[in-house]
């Protein structure tokens, strides 16, 4: 399939073709041009007090994730390469709640090789909370 874009300040069809996974900007002296997105899709899940185990469903970043548990709800995700980058990231993560309760999960940039993920039941972090847990990490 061939995508194409009008782009009326140069009163021309643009091929944007392929551009899936990018992220179009206009630049006044290029026009539209396309900034690579990097994504990170995964499952995740824990049993007792063991690390999470992730499956990954897409990863563009050519890097390996690993994960350890640091404490009771606190969990690093780590990467063999230098890809996380503060403030230039969209996070979304969540869970289908299969036990009824108040559950919050928090993932937050520690440097450019790990991010830490909590979860907690009500007001205390809690192990046991990702069960059928997904997350997504773009990063621009």
């Amino acid at each position: 399939m061939i995508i194409k874009y009008f782009d009326e300040f140069n009163g021309q069809w643009l091929d944007i073709t392929g551009t899936t996974g990018t992220t179009l900007t206009y630049n006044d002296a290029s026009g539209w041009v396309g900034v690579p997105n990097k994504v990170i899709r995964c499952n995740i899940s824990q049993v007792g007090t063991s690390a999470p185990t992730i499956i990954e469903l897409e990863n563009t970043t050519g890097a390996t994730l690993s994960t350890s548990r640091n404490n009771i709800g606190n969990y690093r995700i780590d990467a063999s390469e230098t890809i996380f980058k503060e403030n230039t990231m969209f996070i979304i993560i969540g869970n289908n709640q299969i036990k009824n309760g108040e559950y919050t999960f928090i993932m937050q940039y520690s440097d450019s090789n790990t991010m830490t993920l909590f979860t907690y039941e009500g007001n205390t972090l809690t192990d046991e909370l990702l069960s059928n847990t997904s997350f997504e990490i773009k990063i621009y």
